[in-house]
C-alpha cells in the first residue's frame, strides 16, 4: 500500500489529470461518492439524517460539495458551510457549488459575525464533515479557520474528514496551532505519510482509503509502503520432511548479571516465531538463572565473574559462530568499553544474517569498523534502535529523531549499509531504498522487553532463510499485530507485559 508525501500527492493527481486526460470533476466526483458510501458503512442508513458539510476554497471543498450532492439525493437533511467568499473557489470548486444550489441545497458563508450561531448549529447535528483544506496545506490557520477547528473539536457531533483533518500538514503529520480532530479520515487515492505520523496519526481517528480512480502505476516510483496482513503471505513454508535443522540454528549472545531476562525473551520469541534450534550464549556467571527448557544454555567465561561479557568472553564466543545460521547480538548485553570489544569482535567475524538491538547497537561505538565490511554482507544485516540508540549511532538526539523518523531511517540505512528497523509510533523499516510504516501495534508495547521479543521474532524469520528486508517488515508487522490480538481478547493494555507476546504468538502465525 503506498504512502505518499503531500507534494507526491498533488504531482500525481496534476499527472493524471494533465498526462492522462482523466477530467479532474471526474476525480472530484469519484472522491464524493466514495466519502458518502464510506458514511453508509460507518453510520448506517443516512435518510433524515442532520449533517454539516464545512468546504474550504479549494478543490477539497469540491470535495466536500459532491458529497453534500449526494447526500441531499438521499434525503439527508443536508447543509453546506462555506469558508471564503465564491469568487476564490477553485474553478472545479465552484461548478460543484453550482450544481449544488441549482438543487436547492442550503449553502451558507462562515464569517466572523457567524461564528456564535453556528456552535449551536455544529451541536444540533448528527455529523460534521470536514472538507475545509486538503494536501495543499501548511502552517498555521488563518483567519477565523483556527476559531471553527476549536468549535468543531469542543462539539460532541461526530467528524468525518475527507482526505486528512483539516489544519494538517499532509508530509509532516505535524500540527501548528490547531487542526480538526476526526472521529473517520476518508483518505483519497492514497496515504499520506501525515496521516500515519504522530502527533496527525492521533487527530485522524479511524481512517478508510477510498479509490477515486487514479491509476496505481502512477505511482509506482514510490518505494514508500504501509504494512498490511499480505506481508504474512511471505513467510517462509514449512514443509511436512522439515526437521529442526531445516528451519535454522540461531545463536543469541545477550544478556548480563542486571538484564538476564532480555535474553530470556529474546530466545523463546525465536523459538515461538519458528526456529529449529536456539543457542543461547550469557556470562557463566548468570547461566544458573535459566531454568531448563527448550533452550540451549551455552554459558561463557568472564574474568571477573562481573556478570557481563568481556574480553575473556571472545574467543569462546567466537567458537560458537560455526554451524549457526544466525547470530542475534545485543538484548540486555550492558554497555562498556569491554563490550565494545565483543560486539566489534563477533561483527568482524561473522558473515551470515545478524540482527543487532540495543546494547549491541549502544556498543558500536566505532562505527568506521562498519566501512570495512563488505557491503555484501552488511546487507543480510537488521539494526533494530530505538529513537535514543539510533540517537547514540548517529550523534543526534532523540527529539530529532522522532520529528524526521522517515527520513533518518532512511538516511541511516543507506549510510551504514544495512536494514533499519525503527522502532516507535509507527515503526519504519528502510532499506536498499525502501521505506515500510508499519500499521500494526499499540502503547501495550510500551514497556520493558518487548523490543526484545521482536529481535526474536526478526530473528527467527532470519533463521528460516527470510530476506532480511522482508524478515524485518513482517516481524515488525507479527509483533505489533500480537499486541493488537491481547487487547482485542479484553486485557487492559496497562496490564501487558513482554511475556504476553509470546503466549499470543501461536494464535496471529499462519
Amino acid at each position: 500500500m503506498f504512502v505518499l508525501t503531500g507534494a507526491e500527492m498533488q504531482a500525481i493527481d496534476a499527472k493524471a489529470i494533465e498526462e492522462l486526460k482523466i477530467p479532474s470533476l471526474v476525480l472530484m466526483e469519484n472522491a464524493g461518492v466514495a466519502v458518502v458510501n464510506q458514511l453508509e458503512q460507518e453510520y448506517g442508513d443516512l435518510t433524515d439524517k442532520r449533517i454539516i458539510i464545512m468546504v474550504g476554497k479549494g478543490n477539497n471543498g469540491g470535495d466536500g460539495l459532491v458529497v453534500a450532492r449526494h447526500l441531499l439525493n438521499r434525503k439527508v437533511k443536508v447543509k453546506v458551510y462555506i469558508l471564503g467568499e465564491e469568487k476564490e473557489l477553485s474553478p472545479e470548486c465552484r461548478q460543484n457549488l453550482e450544481i449544488f444550489l441549482r438543487l436547492q441545497g442550503e449553502v451558507h458563508q462562515i464569517t466572523q459575525r457567524s461564528l456564535a450561531k453556528l456552535k449551536v448549529t455544529l451541536n444540533l447535528q448528527d455529523l460534521i464533515i470536514d472538507a475545509l483544506y486538503g494536501t495543499g496545506f501548511s502552517g498555521q490557520p488563518k483567519g477565523i479557520a483556527a476559531e471553527i477547528f476549536n468549535l468543531v473539536n469542543n462539539c460532541r457531533t461526530p467528524v468525518v474528514s475527507v482526505d486528512l483533518p483539516s489544519g494538517l500538514n499532509a508530509t509532516t503529520g505535524m500540527v501548528e496551532g490547531s487542526a480538526i480532530r476526526a472521529d473517520l479520515t476518508v483518505a483519497l487515492g492514497f496515504l499520506k505519510t501525515g496521516l500515519l505520523l504522530y502527533p496527525g496519526r492521533e487527530y485522524c481517528g479511524k481512517i478508510k482509503l477510498v479509490d477515486i480512480g487514479i491509476p496505481h502505476s502512477l505511482a509506482r516510483h514510490i518505494k514508500r509502503y504501509q504494512t498490511t496482513e499480505r506481508v504474512l503471505d511471505l513467510l517462509p513454508s514449512r514443509p511436512a520432511w522439515g526437521h529442526k535443522g531445516t528451519f535454522g540454528h540461531c545463536l543469541v549472545v545477550a544478556g548480563c548479571a542486571a538484564y538476564a531476562g532480555a535474553a530470556y525473551l529474546t530466545a523463546m520469541a525465536l523459538l515461538r516465531t519458528g526456529a529449529g534450534l536456539v543457542t543461547l550464549a550469557v556470562p557463566q556467571s548468570i547461566a544458573s538463572r535459566y531454568t531448563p527448557s527448550e533452550i540451549i544454555i551455552h554459558p561463557i567465561p568472564e574474568l571477573s565473574s562481573s556478570g557481563y561479557f568481556d574480553t575473556a568472553s571472545i574467543e569462546p564466543l567466537l567458537n560458537l559462530l560455526p554451524g549457526k545460521d544466525v547470530l542475534i547480538l545485543g538484548p540486555g548485553l550492558g554497555r562498556s568499553p569491554q563490550l565494545e570489544q565483543v560486539v566489534q569482535s563477533l561483527i568482524n567475524n561473522w558473515q551470515g544474517p545478524l540482527l543487532l538491538d540495543a546494547d549491541g547497537i549502544n556498543n558500536l561505538t566505532d562505527r568506521t569498523c562498519l566501512a570495512n565490511i563488505p557491503v555484501s554482507i552488511k546487507r543480510r544485516w537488521v539494526f533494530t534502535p530505538h529513537p535514543g540508540e539510533l540517537a547514540r549511532l548517529i550523534d543526534s538526539e532523540p527529539a530529532a529523531i522522532n520529528q524526521n523518523r522517515i527520513e533518518l531511517a532512511s538516511e541511516t540505512a543507506q549510510q551504514l549499509g544495512v536494514n533499519l528497523v525503527l522502532k516507535g509510533a509507527p515503526t519504519v523499516i528502510a532499506g536498499n531504498g525502501r521505506v515500510y510504516l508499519n500499521s500494526t501495534g499499540n502503547a501495550a508495547l510500551a514497556t520493558a522487553g518487548t523490543g526484545d521479543v521482536l529481535s526474536g521474532i526478526i530473528g527467527a524469520l532470519l533463521g528460516q532463510g527470510m530476506d532480511p528486508y522482508l524478515a524485518a517488515v513482517a516481524g515488525v508487522y507479527i509483533h505489533g499485530k500480537a499486541a493488537d490480538q491481547i487487547l482485542k481478547s479484553g486485557v487492559s493494555g496497562r496490564s501487558v507485559i513482554a511475556s504476553d507476546l509470546l503466549q499470543v504468538l501461536p494464535q496471529i502465525l499462519p
